[in-house]
């Protein structure tokens, strides 16, 4: 497991003028060694007033906030993908590589780690750490080539832009969570037949939570079209400080 302070940071919107006042939005991680973090942009592209407040990243090595610079997202608004630049404001050499696309396959181990704010809590934001193997890859836009995956554990509010995570020669991403995507099974099933003609069926479902996360190749392809260059993607050993603490 990569140290958390600094892998994982969350996002908030708080009141430049009172910092403790404060919402959180979601979560975020390194990719590039400049201090550049990735996250969705449905975490960042809310609407507020500028003059009262600004978006800011909890740096958790030094306990601190950061202001953030203005996020950078794709032509597509389509794609749900925000990169923060030099978003701690100072140099940085921890930051995740990529796994090799091709290399990953349904059914590999991965797990997510980021910060959710518990219903009913006090407006702090908790961690979580979920894990499994995933269901399945489906692309979302052929034309685009944008490859999403399935996930066999919810993405819980808060937790969009955590990394997906496995562990091929080192800890590599191999995803970024999003949100859910709902499936209905059959709980129990009763059939009542009255005479030869009348038949009563009950049926009782339940709702099933698969997360979804954006697949390595489309985090690439995005990075690439922002011109972040300095992302390493491989599938042997990668010497990152931390990485493997």
């Amino acid at each position: 497991m990569p140290q958390v302070n600094k892998f994982f940071y969350g996002v908030f919107l708080f009141d430049h003028q009172n910092k403790k006042n404060h919402r959180y939005l979601g979560t975020a991680f390194p990719v590039a060694p400049d201090g550049g973090l990735l996250t969705c942009r449905h975490v960042v592209d809310v609407d507020f007033d500028p003059a009262t407040h600004r978006y800011g990243i909890y740096d958790l090595e030094r306990g601190v906030f950061s202001f953030m610079a203005d996020p950078i997202y794709s032509n597509d608004d389509r794609l749900d993908m925000a990169f923060i630049p030099n978003a701690l404001q100072r140099s940085k050499a921890e930051f995740f590589p990529i796994l090799t696309p091709e290399t990953l396959l349904i059914g590999e181990d991965v797990y997510s780690f980021g910060f959710f704010k518990p219903v009913g809590g006090d407006g702090a934001a908790t961690q979580a750490y979920l894990s499994g193997k995933i269901v399945n890859f489906f692309r979302v836009d052929a034309n685009r080539g944008i490859h999403s995956m399935l996930l066999p554990y919810a993405v819980i509010e808060g937790m969009s832009g955590s990394p997906v995570l496995t562990y091929h020669n080192g800890t590599k991403v191999v995803g970024m969570t999003t949100g859910n995507q709902m499936q209905r099974i059959v709980a129990r099933e009763v059939m009542d037949y009255q005479g030869t003609e009348r038949e009563y069926k009950e049926t009782i479902n339940r709702i099933v939570e698969f997360g979804v996360a954006y697949h390595a190749a489309t985090i690439i392809s995005f990075l690439q079209e922002i011109g972040v260059s300095q992302v390493v993607v491989s599938d042997q050993q990668v010497n990152i400080p931390g990485l493997e603490d």
